[in-house]
């Protein structure tokens, strides 16, 4: 079976090396036992310190159980204190990996494989051998029976009534004293010689039950060591499988926290993008609506000019040219209104005449029947309350005519 972990430093127990020789390590062990003995050494923990020493040399004498113990020398190793003898400590060896402990088992498990099946052939010769001995002596036993049997049926045959009663007829030799004595001594041989036979087939029979008994308890022992390694196995397996559960655990753990990384990234560009193009859109919406009012601006103001213009040249023929209702009709949209009085809606979309804008309703005169829109009715119709016409000026063109409006 393969030994249980322990803690201990043999070989430092033992004052070796980890490369030493059995020689060196019995020699070594006795110069210690004869040191360390109960009985010559009066330190309180005498007796433990040689238990302790017969252990560690249990351990190492033994090949397997020196193999075993190396596979978990390096832990032990390095968890012992550095030694305070020396300036420098040296580095403890790095731990095994479950890799090569299961590869050390599995040698191990190998070589203790090996050691069963010679030794079952070993047992098994044995037995066979045994046992071809047993039939042996049970076969000459069975001829000495027979033997016995037949002398005893002769003997019988000899003396039965029939015989008897012939014995006139058939007349025979009968056998001398030396002949009988012959016969009783082969019969007295043949007692003893079976009787040396069934004891020598008793004590085969005891070997062969002993050969037995040591081959399934060398199997029973096999099955053990090799049912501890494979728990060992499997238990350095389930580590090995954790730590690698483990591993691709952080590793998808960091993929998936690189791929959101990633995905926001792309999130935020896209956003960026998408703002960057809105504000583009915007500012250009903004520039064309622009554009827009300052070309509808412009045009504003360029129709208020023409119709103050008109307004005044309207007002400059009022005074050397006054319309006749025949010719209001025709001149109504060139001249000025001289009627004063409400002007009533006439409804309908039409274009003014004077500012050629399209509105839903026209004013007009009652007078003259001429028409205008609010805007232009304002200039066409004459100011209350003046009674003198004003003198027509020409308009600055540095002068701004939005003040009227």
């Amino acid at each position: 079976m393969a030994p249980s972990l322990v803690t201990e430093d043999y070989y430092m127990i033992l004052e070796v090396g980890q490369t030493a020789t059995p020689e060196l390590i019995i020699r070594s062990y006795r110069r210690l036992a004869l040191k360390l003995h109960p009985d010559r050494n009066a330190k309180h923990d005498a007796t433990e310190a040689f238990q302790l020493l017969g252990k560690a040399y249990e351990t190492l004498k033994d090949e397997n159980k020196r193999r075993a113990y190396d596979i978990f020398y390096p832990s032990i190793n390095r968890s012992r204190p550095f030694p305070q003898t020396t300036g420098t400590p040296r580095s403890p060896p790095s731990a095994l990996s479950e890799a090569t402990q299961i590869a050390a088992i599995q040698k191990l498990k190998q070589e203790r494989g090996v050691r069963w099946l010679t030794k079952k052939n070993v047992l098994d010769s044995s037995i066979y051998e045994v046992q071809r001995v047993i039939r042996r002596l049970e076969q000459e036993i069975k001829n000495l029976d027979s033997i016995a049997a037949a002398e005893a049926a002769t003997e019988a045959k000899k003396n039965s009534w029939g015989t008897w009663l012939l014995s006139p007829i058939y007349k025979k030799v009968e056998d001398s004293e030396e002949e009988k004595a012959r016969k009783d001594r082969g019969r007295q041989e043949r007692r003893i010689e079976k009787d040396m036979k069934e004891r020598r087939l008793a004590l085969k029979k005891a070997a062969l039950r002993e050969e037995q008994s040591l081959l399934e308890k060398a199997k029973e022992a096999a099955e053990a060591a090799d049912f501890v390694d494979d728990g060992n196995i499997r238990l350095l397996q389930q580590r090995i499988w954790a730590r690698e559960a483990s591993e691709k655990q952080e590793k998808e753990k960091v993929e998936r926290e690189r791929q959101a990384r990633i995905r926001k990234e792309q999130q935020e560009q896209q956003e960026k993008r998408n703002r960057e193009a809105a504000e583009a859109r915007f500012k250009q919406l903004a520039e064309e609506q622009k554009r827009s009012r300052e070309v509808a601006e412009a045009l504003r103001r360029r129709q208020r000019q023409n119709i103050f213009l008109d307004a005044i040249r309207n007002r400059q023929k009022q005074y050397t040219h006054v319309n006749t209702p025949e010719e209001s009709n025709y001149q109504s949209h060139q001249s000025v209104c001289r009627h004063d009085g409400w002007w009533p809606k006439v409804q309908g979309r039409t274009e003014c005449p004077t500012c050629t804008e399209s509105w839903t309703y026209l004013l007009q005169c009652p007078d003259c029947s001429m028409k205008a829109c609010p805007r232009c009715q304002h200039a066409i119709r004459p100011k209350r309350g003046r009674r003198n016409p004003p003198r027509a000026r020409t308009p600055s063109p540095d002068y701004s005519y939005d003040t009227f409006y």
